[in-house]
């Protein structure tokens, strides 16, 4: 690695910037991205050890970035899915409210689920809650059916062998700790 040269370097092989480098490969096929990670292997760390949920965006204030960002993320993590075959579960979830109090929220929620263009989402009532969840309860529900869960670490490592074989001269490094950033003639 010590004579290569990188037009591209991304801090961290985690989700965030291997879906990046993977991004900027597509947009950029002549650049030439390095990803340095501190661990011995990508998705050690956040990405390893959460929920696997595959959001719809309906929590997110409408029109925000995080909204849009998770409404369009989420068609691009599926169709990805699906392409490369990586094993994922589109299995919905509802959203129960438990007593009067909570139903204010909750439409609040709903309104900004279609806001958002959340796909499929609707208000239920407490038999369609327990039809299809028989060991939940509440009076008032929304189902989300595009919501569903995925191993993101099984992601990052697809994204890594992408990266390292379908782009020329792009690379990951494991194990690769950056303590320091030095300039030399005018690069950093």
């Amino acid at each position: 690695m010590e004579n290569d040269q990188f037009d591209i370097i991304i801090i961290g092989g985690g989700i965030v910037g291997l879906a990046a480098a993977y991004k900027l490969n597509v947009k950029y096929p002549g650049k030439k991205i390095l990803v340095l990670e501190k661990e011995k292997e990508v998705a050690v760390h956040q990405t390893g050890h959460n929920s696997g949920v595959i959001h719809s965006g309906l929590y997110y204030k409408p029109g925000s970035y995080k909204a849009k960002n998770c409404v369009d993320g989420r068609k691009e993590l599926v169709a990805f899915a699906k392409e490369y075959k990586i094993q994922h579960d589109i299995c919905g979830k509802i959203v129960v409210a438990t007593d009067e109090s909570e139903l204010a929220h909750m439409n609040k929620v709903f309104n900004n689920g279609v806001a958002n263009g959340v796909q499929g989402i609707e208000k239920i009532d407490a038999k369609r809650i327990r039809e299809i969840e028989p060991y939940c309860t509440g009076i008032e529900g929304l189902w989300v059916p595009c919501t569903g869960i995925i191993d993101y670490a099984e992601v990052t490592r697809k994204y890594v062998e992408l990266i390292q074989s379908k782009f020329n001269g792009s690379k990951v490094f494991t194990d690769h700790e950056v303590t320091a950033f030095e300039k030399h003639t005018g690069y950093t």
